[in-house]
């Protein structure tokens, strides 16, 4: 989507260096992000001695290549906001909102600064607008 709309800026041009970053932590969210959370939701951890079978290798793996990529930064990719930090954002925020990621200060902060943007506020205004109001008591 962000391609097919370039003018969001949500994506670096396609001749940019910046790109392999951008599908970098597109395709990390996807795959490692995913699979790790799942796995664990189900009780289960990677032996240590089998982790390299793993595209994610385990948990704390997966959590610290995330909290280095985000460290001393406020984007994933260059100096703004892109769809990968959208697809990261909101793997850290649902996460952390049900304790399937540790709550790293790194992460807290990110999360803040993605819900904080007015495109993610105008967001929840319009899922709350069209949320049945509760029932009466």
């Amino acid at each position: 989507m962000a391609d097919a709309f370039p003018q969001a800026g949500l994506a670096p041009p396609s001749d940019s260096r910046l790109r392999g970053s951008y599908y970098r932590w597109l395709f990390y969210a996807a795959g490692p992000v995913e699979q790790v959370v799942s796995i664990q939701s189900m009780g289960w951890e990677p032996p240590e001695d089998r982790r390299m079978t793993f595209g994610f290798g385990c948990m704390a793996d997966v959590v610290g290549t995330l909290e280095g990529a985000l460290s001393g930064q406020e984007f994933l990719v260059g100096d703004s906001f892109t769809a990968a930090d959208l697809y990261v954002g909101a793997h850290l925020g649902w996460g952390m909102q049900f304790n399937s990621i540790e709550k790293r200060p790194v992460f807290v902060d990110y999360v803040a600064r993605f819900q904080a943007r007015p495109a993610a506020i105008r967001a929840v205004q319009i899922d709350d607008a069209l949320m049945p109001a509760p029932p009466a008591e």
